[in-house]
C-alpha cells in the first residue's frame, strides 16, 4: 500500500456482500465515508486509522483504469474531512473515494446491482410473458420462453465471471467485460442446447437487448436523481 492508493475492504449488509472504500494518506491513516458512532444513518468523511478501516479485514488495493496525481487526491480527500453528505446510490463510500482517486463521480457495485436487476427483471418478464399469452402452444411464444430462461443463465454466469475476475484482481472495466462475454456465450449456448440454432440466436440477441436497455435505463436514473438533487 502507498500514499494515494484506493483501499477496499470486505463487508456485509445484512447477507448482501460489498467492499468498503476509502483513500491511503500514506502514513498510516485513511480517509473514508463512514457512519459517526455506529449510527447508520449518520455518515461523515473521516481520517481514521489503518486498524480502524480495516476493522480486522484484509485490505486490498484496487486497480484502477486512471488516477489523478497522488498530490491532488490527498487534496481532495483530505478537503472533505468533516463532510456529512451522503446517498447510498449517489454518494456512498465507493462515490467518495472514486472521486478523490479519478476525479470520477461513480460506484461500481451501485451500478452493477441496479443493472443486474433491471436485466434479471426484463428477462423474467421475457420468460413469464411467453407461458402466460403462449401457453405452450406456440413456436414462437416458446422460442421467446426459451430466450428468457437463457439470458437468466446469462446472468448468473456473467455475475460469477466478474467475481471471479475480482478476486484475480482483474481491473473493474475488464473484469466486466469479461462477465458480459461470459454472460453472453452462456445463453446462447443455453438457448442452443434447449432450440438449436434458432434458440441460440434468440437468446443471445434477447441477452444483448437486455443489456444494452438495463444501461440506458441506469442511466436514465442517475440522471434523473442527479437534477432532483441539484
Amino acid at each position: 500500500m502507498a500514499k494515494s492508493d484506493l483501499l477496499t475492504v470486505p463487508c456485509t449488509w445484512g447477507i448482501v456482500p460489498y467492499r468498503h472504500f476509502g483513500i491511503d494518506v500514506g502514513d498510516g491513516t485513511v480517509v473514508h465515508l463512514a457512519s459517526v458512532r455506529g449510527n447508520t444513518s449518520e455518515m461523515e468523511v473521516q481520517r481514521v486509522s489503518l486498524g480502524v478501516f480495516a476493522d480486522g479485514k484484509p485490505i486490498t488495493v484496487e486497480r484502477v483504469s486512471k488516477s489523478l496525481s497522488d498530490e491532488q487526491v490527498l487534496e481532495r480527500a483530505l478537503a472533505a474531512v468533516g463532510n456529512t453528505h451522503y446517498h447510498v446510490a449517489l454518494g456512498n463510500c465507493e462515490h467518495f473515494a472514486r472521486m478523490c482517486k479519478s476525479g470520477e463521480h461513480v460506484s461500481h457495485q451501485t451500478d452493477r446491482l441496479l443493472r443486474g436487476m433491471i436485466r434479471v427483471g426484463l428477462a423474467g418478464i421475457a420468460s413469464a410473458s411467453a407461458r402466460t399469452v403462449g401457453g405452450g402452444a406456440s413456436a414462437g411464444m416458446a422460442m421467446s420462453q426459451t430466450a428468457g430462461v437463457a439470458t437468466l443463465v446469462g446472468e448468473v454466469a456473467r455475475h460469477s465471471a466478474y467475481a471471479l475476475s475480482r478476486c484475480a484482481q482483474v481491473e473493474h472495466r475488464h473484469a466486466e467485460r469479461i462477465g458480459r462475454g461470459v454472460g453472453a456465450v452462456s445463453a446462447a449456448v443455453a438457448g442452443y442446447i434447449t432450440k438449436g440454432p434458432a434458440g441460440c440466436a434468440s437468446a443471445a440477441t434477447l441477452y444483448l437487448t437486455v443489456d444494452a436497455m438495463s444501461q440506458n435505463a441506469v442511466h436514465q436514473m442517475q440522471s434523473n436523481a442527479k437534477k432532483t438533487a441539484e
